[in-house]
């Protein structure tokens, strides 16, 4: 068996470094430290630079001694900690020969203050948030992205990029800039001309590199409009060569240095050209990383230089870690398309991501109410500062008809899901730990509690999400608010006010509308809604109306809370968009306070829609039932009959009539109440009516007709319009000149 090698021996050697620092407060004020490396740019000891300005390190020694590197610097985490990175950044180096067995070393490194002021001034802030953009209702919903990387990259600038590019590049350059020739629309697949390719997959499920229809084709709904914009930016240049003279006078007779300096001089103009045609030259340096937080921020440093007067050029990434792997949940290509070009140090950016496996958490709106606030929020994502009623921006426009309605005039049907929000002082220093919902029809004494368990399902109810790891590993579990009974709450059917903390871990991923929720009210069982027979007549009574919301609250022990002595006041918001901050305004002068509790007023309205088109008519003649065909003689004027119904006019209608795929008749409006529409057009006109190309008018004997219908209900559960309310129909005839063909 082979013997092992003795490792040599190594002792620890002390060493002083006197550090002498300019008599200036800045200097006294700055983070340095002093590093230690091996000749080999090992890190062997890092000491934070006293008020004294002098360090101890404690470096190791072996039989041969050794030479030290020492540098005086500023303080880097850990992750910076590299003789590259501080040189880069100007550290003052020293060179140290230690022989083993000296005696303790000392050696004094003197700082000039206009070091200390590079390493100060030359640090830019990068600060920023990272969200998931998702859909819901047709309302767009962000989501911050919590426990992410952010990398931080440094894209090169022209000047840089410039010298680097092949002959070949520049002479075609040349010639798009003499003969620019705008990009078509639509565009074709694949591009033509002179662009580089193929090119590499992007990293992220943000798009690939432009690479014409069929990319834009395959891209996300979200993603296409960046790409398509970045697109119509290219062309725009394109067509804005013809008044670069300069430019174009240089790329006709000058040198390729003299071209390149041109070429730098119309750097704004050629950006977006670039971005689309040559965006594979455009490399990229990770400058810095940061970490999201709880509200998807982040912030970071990175050092750009002291005597650097460019501002930067920046790309990001964004990276979660996805079981065992990190996966890039944000990294659009091309990398020049979506570059930050002079980025003002200091300024907020925000990264948006459909990553399918982004994870997310709940949103951080910042709520403007003051101390020990309880906020009626929404009904569903619908803001209360959007319901006529409950909203001082529409208080004075509220009458008894449109109490209850969105401000657009819709009623609320479905499953409503009431939106609270709680100051976490409710739970912490009041006791106030519980709630309950009612709701009851208004003008009715008796209230009901909004009870969603339904026949004891377990996993029915009220619950957040959240993450916690096992094992290095994200888990998600659920933690149920309510309904709660003894022993898991001192009373029956009380629902917890959620904790700022989970059990462990954080809250989160958000699935909507299950996170949003704070109750649930089916409304389908106190008002159902009529139906429609087969002859458009109503059958059974319409039960639609006003009805109410109640909340009250609990304390520990499950008693009533007197909002008063504890100082408690409830608000609803006075800004529609709930994504931000939340301004708010006090419920109580609204009248929504009654007593303890706050009560605030939904119109429900779950009744379908009704649509039919009868048959057209000339006078009492309709068309033939065997072929559908309706002769008429020039003149005759041709009746088109539809109904459109809604039992309290909340829908409004489209008509259209399609001669082929020619529009000769269309009407759209609000249903109203009568529900009986009719146009009457002339049977020729109908004929004759947008007639294509080469057509000629009375040129057909016979032609065929489609008339379609479409009623859309108003009504919303507060995340989207109740389309399942909708009704539709659908009428084909033929109309002849002179009888049946």
């Amino acid at each position: 068996m082979a013997k092992k090698p003795e490792r040599p021996e190594t002792k620890d050697q002390g060493v002083t470094v006197r550090v002498a620092l300019p008599d200036d407060d800045r200097a006294r004020k700055a983070s340095l430290a002093v590093y230690a490396f091996s000749q080999g740019g090992k890190l062997m000891d890092v000491k934070p630079l006293d008020a004294k300005g002098e360090v101890g390190l404690r470096v190791p020694i072996g039989a041969e001694g050794t030479n030290l590197r020492l540098l005086v610097g500023p303080r880097l985490e850990d992750q910076d900690r590299s003789v590259v990175e501080l040189m880069r950044r100007g550290a003052v180096e020293r060179h140290l020969r230690v022989d083993r067995g000296a005696e303790r070393l000392a050696i004094d490194i003197p700082v000039r203050l206009d070091s200390i002021l590079c390493w100060l001034r030359g640090l830019c802030v990068v600060r920023g948030t990272v969200l998931k953009r998702t859909t819901l209702g047709g309302q767009g919903i962000d989501l911050p992205v919590c426990n992410a990387t952010v990398e931080v990259y440094e894209v090169d600038r022209f000047p840089i990029i410039l010298p680097k590019l092949p002959k070949l590049v520049f002479d075609r350059l040349r010639d798009i800039i003499l003969h620019p020739v705008p990009l078509p629309d639509p565009i074709p697949d694949p591009l033509p001309g002179p662009f580089p390719g193929p090119f590499p997959p992007g990293p992220g499920p943000d798009p690939a590199p432009f690479q014409g229809a069929a990319v834009l084709r395959r891209l996300s709904p979200e993603v296409a409009p960046q790409m398509a914009h970045s697109h119509a930016e290219a062309a725009t240049a394109l067509a804005g060569l013809d008044q670069a003279s300069a430019l174009r006078f240089a790329a006709r007779a000058a040198s390729d240095l003299d071209f390149q300096r041109a070429l730098l001089d119309h750097e704004l103009l050629l950006r977006p050209i670039f971005c689309i045609l040559f965006p594979g030259f455009f490399t990229k340096q990770l400058v810095a990383t940061a970490h999201t937080d709880d509200c998807g921020h982040f912030r970071t440093l990175f050092f750009q230089g002291c005597h650097n007067h460019d501002t930067p050029d920046l790309y990001f990434k964004v990276k979660q870690r996805f079981l065992w792997w990190d996966i890039v949940i944000y990294g659009p290509t091309p990398v020049p398309c979506y570059t930050r070009w002079n980025y003002a140090c200091g300024s907020e950016v925000t990264l948006i991501t459909h990553h399918p496996l982004a994870r997310t958490y709940p949103p951080c709106e910042p709520v403007v109410a003051g101390d020990n606030w309880v906020l009626f929020t929404a009904i569903g994502q619908t803001s209360m500062n959007a319901i006529f009623g409950n909203s001082d921006a529409l208080q004075g426009g509220t009458t008894p008809a449109n109490r209850g309605l969105t401000k657009t005039g819709a009623p609320f049907g479905g499953t409503l899901r009431p939106q609270l929000l709680f100051d976490n002082s409710l739970r912490e220093t009041l006791g106030v730990k519980y709630y309950r919902l009612f709701w009851r029809r208004a003008g009715t004494p008796d209230w009901f509690q909004m009870l969603d368990d339904t026949n004891g399902d377990p996993t029915s109810g009220v619950f957040r999400h959240y993450t916690y790891d096992v094992g290095g590993q994200p888990v998600s579990a659920l933690y149920k608010l309510g309904p709660l009974s003894p022993p898991e709450a001192p009373g029956a059917h009380l629902y917890e006010i959620p904790p700022s903390l989970p059990p462990q871990g954080v809250w989160g991923p958000v699935i909507a509308p299950v996170d949003y929720q704070n109750g649930v009210f089916n409304t389908t069982l106190p008002a159902p809604g009529i139906a429609y027979n087969a002859n458009g007549a109503e059958v059974g009574p319409d039960q639609s109306g006003k009805f109410e919301i109640r909340l009250e609250l609990f304390d520990t022990a499950g008693a009533p809370v007197d909002i008063t002595a504890l100082g408690i006041r409830y608000f609803v918001p006075d800004v529609d968009n709930l994504a931000g901050t939340i301004t708010t305004v006090d419920a109580a002068p609204l009248g929504l306070v009654d007593g303890n509790a706050m009560v605030v007023t939904v119109h429900v309205d779950n009744n379908p829609t009704y649509a039919e088109i009868d048959a057209p008519t000339i006078g009492m003649a309709s068309a033939d039932p065997c072929c559908g065909v309706l002769g008429f003689a020039p003149g005759d004027m041709v009746t088109l009959p539809w109904r459109a119904k809604h039992k309290n006019g909340f829908a409004s209608y489209s008509v259209v009539t399609k001669r082929v795929d020619e529009v000769v008749f269309s009407a759209s409006g609000p249903v109203g109440l009568a529900g009986n529409h009719s146009t009457v057009q002339n049977a020729q006109g109908l004929m004759d009516a947008n007639l294509p190309a080469g057509c000629l008018p009375g040129g057909c004997n016979v032609a065929a007709f489609a008339s379609a219908e479409y009623v859309t209900a108003m009504a919303t559960d507060g995340w989207s319009r109740l389309q399942y309310l909708d009704s539709a129909d659908f009428e084909a005839f033929t109309l002849s000149r002179g009888g049946p063909a």
